[in-house]
């Protein structure tokens, strides 16, 4: 099975991965758009660049990390986040192909491992957070967290570091794609096929 992951931002990590080899022969890298771009345009190049990736490795299955419905960031980066991953869904609904998505929680636990928590920094605040009241905020670091599992596993990862951690998340979700949920009930016997064909190959390597 043939599986075309995406963490869709403006520096937006992608990974192929065919689930009949070890997860060290996983593809990825990032589609990067001009810094002073307009997201409008940036939503028409996502579409072109994700074209020319299906063209290339005509994957099985598509997933993607669900679309922020509210960011920290703020209202503008909501809208960058929902107009890109409309790009690439729209993209991959047009070419016919089963396509999910997964939550940051879901694959990290699927990746990681149950209670894994990530190295952190933590930060002195001026004054008592109002919310909690202490006076020092943790910054969990999962950007390194993701590269160092990726060297572990043998992923081979982008050498600019600003945003090897986009790549390397991408391939965290190819590897995790049984936790997609499906949004489009005609791709749900498509996917359950896709299961149960990895639960066969597993009983019998048993």
């Amino acid at each position: 099975m043939k599986v075309l992951a995406f963490d869709t931002s403006k520096s937006a990590g992608w990974a192929f991965f065919d689930t009949s080899r070890h997860v060290s022969s996983i593809k990825c890298d990032v589609l990067e758009f001009p810094a002073k771009a307009s997201i409008e345009y940036c939503a028409d190049q996502m579409g072109l660049k994700v074209t020319k990736l299906i063209k290339e490795f005509r994957p099985d299955f598509v997933v993607m990390e669900t679309a922020l419905k509210m960011s920290p960031g703020g209202t503008m980066a909501t809208v960058v986040s929902c107009m890109l991953h409309g790009a690439v869904l729209s993209t991959v609904a047009n070419f016919g192909i089963p396509w999910g998505t997964i939550s940051s929680a879901t694959w990290r636990k699927m990746f990681y491992g149950q209670g894994f928590k990530p190295p952190f920094k933590v930060h002195q605040l001026k004054r008592p957070d109002p919310k909690t009241g202490k006076t020092e905020r943790l910054e969990y670091l999962w950007k390194e967290a993701i590269v160092t599992q990726c060297e572990r596993e043998g992923i081979v990862l982008p050498a600019k570091k600003t945003v090897a951690h986009n790549a390397g998340e991408a391939a965290a979700i190819a590897v995790c794609w049984r936790g997609a949920e499906i949004h489009a009930g005609r791709y749900r016997p498509a996917f359950q096929g896709f299961l149960q064909q990895r639960n066969e190959r597993q009983g019998a390597a048993a």
